[in-house]
């Protein structure tokens, strides 16, 4: 099924290269809907979008294709629906699903073999090595997060699902990270360090850059003359957006004008947030605003004034630091090595001792205090991203993977 008929396969390369490539794009996690609003979602439609602007040809094999169709990856897709029995648990669901993948991706292969492989790590998934390997593909293997801890409570058999990460990993000729703590704990595994490659999240940066139209906050909440402390993301335990309940008491009981603005979460923990703020009377100083469709975001972040991240992992790189620093806002960040990767205290914004609810309220207090830190902090923030961190950067290196293994055989599969 396709999303778009443009195809530039063939002709004069743009920009340079000496080489047009039909580029397989395969993300076998029925969690991220390539038509979504999760930051997923947004890495593998941009990441697509960029390849296919860079003249090549893009098909994406997935099983969620996902709701908000107005955005647009310039690819081809092709769903191949996910096991939906709930009695063979997590684990057969997503070991059984490569053989459904295998039956759909051989017949396509061959009646029309694509150059190369991009895969996004899944757990289970050893469908895209095998096809790799029956095809003779240069494979680029991208990995976000080690997905057995992460998933743990859901898998019935964990022990299971890190041998087959571990392998699976072994086993990548190229292997894309997102963070230099992600790629230490890969090489522990046994890898070589010529085989990984750091590449932390990006943001489009014509999209989200100063100076977008502000989303009108009186009109939809009936917020005036307030500093605006915003978030965009999902709302799962792990993010720690329950810290922002104890800023916003304190806040409250300080007499601090500014007011939190939560953008983003599915319809039912929006609806648990909502009652309970009404429950604390923080209804008026903590908003959440719901999932909206992701052209919308860079409207809402540029009506905020300042930005957090509550929590995040050792390894993940959050995409809405990058949204926020293209947007030149200052962020509010817990101190943890993917951060601080992409953001210099005192430079692009504030961090925090992950955890400490005073850190993130002086912080955050220190931005509202100083209008003019919030200016300078938020130029820097959006100077670095455009430097480092816009998705013209991450296609530009992944191509320069694919030719250096297309140019030496031996680094295929």
């Amino acid at each position: 099924m396709g999303i778009s008929s443009r195809r530039r396969v063939g002709g004069e390369s743009p920009a340079g290269w000496p080489r047009l490539m039909d580029i397989c794009y395969l993300v076998a996690d029925n969690g991220i809907p390539i038509f979504g609003r999760k930051g997923c979602s947004t890495h593998v439609r941009e990441t697509c979008r960029g390849l296919f602007e860079s003249g090549h040809s893009v098909t994406i094999y997935a099983p969620n294709r996902g709701e908000d169709e107005r955005v647009d990856p310039g690819a081809t897709l092709h769903i191949i629906p996910p096991l939906n029995h709930k009695k063979l648990g997590a684990d057969a669901r997503m070991f059984l699903y490569n053989f459904r993948l295998l039956k759909h991706m051989r017949e396509v292969f061959r009646r029309r073999k694509p150059d190369v492989m991009y895969e996004r790590y899944s757990l289970y998934a050893f469908a895209g090595k095998r096809l790799a390997e029956e095809f003779h593909l240069p494979r680029i293997l991208e990995a976000n997060a080690h997905l057995v801890e992460e998933q743990r409570e859901r898998l019935h058999f964990p022990w299971l699902a890190q041998r087959f990460e571990n392998h699976i990993v072994r086993t990548s000729k190229r292997l894309i990270v997102v963070s230099q703590p992600l790629k230490e704990s890969y090489l522990r595994l046994g890898l070589s360090e010529d085989r990984i490659v750091v590449m932390p999240m990006a943001v489009d940066v014509q999209r989200f850059r100063p100076g977008v139209p502000p989303r009108d906050l009186n009109a939809l909440f009936g917020i005036r003359d307030k500093v605006v402390v915003g978030y965009v993301g999902t709302l799962t335990g792990w993010h720690g957006v329950d810290m922002l309940y104890d800023v916003a008491h304190h806040f409250d009981r300080e007499r601090i004008g500014c007011v939190f603005l939560v953008v983003g979460g599915d319809e039912q923990q929006v609806v648990q947030h909502r009652e309970r703020t009404m429950r604390e009377g923080l209804s008026d100083r903590l908003i959440f605003a719901g999932s909206i469709p992701y052209e919308d975001v860079p409207s809402y972040i540029s009506a905020m004034d300042i930005t957090v991240i509550t929590n995040s992992t050792q390894f993940a790189s959050p995409t809405k630091l990058f949204e926020y620093q293209a947007m030149g806002k200052p962020s509010v960040a817990p101190e943890l090595p993917p951060i601080r990767e992409a953001l210099t205290h005192e430079s692009e914004g504030l961090l925090f001792t992950p955890g400490s609810i005073a850190g993130l309220s002086d912080s955050i207090r220190r931005l509202i205090d100083s209008p003019e830190l919030r200016q300078r902090m938020g130029r820097s923030a959006r100077e670095r991203v455009v430097r480092s961190h816009s998705w013209d950067v991450n296609v530009n290196r992944i191509i320069e993977i694919y030719e250096k293994m297309l140019d030496s055989p031996n680094h295929t599969r």
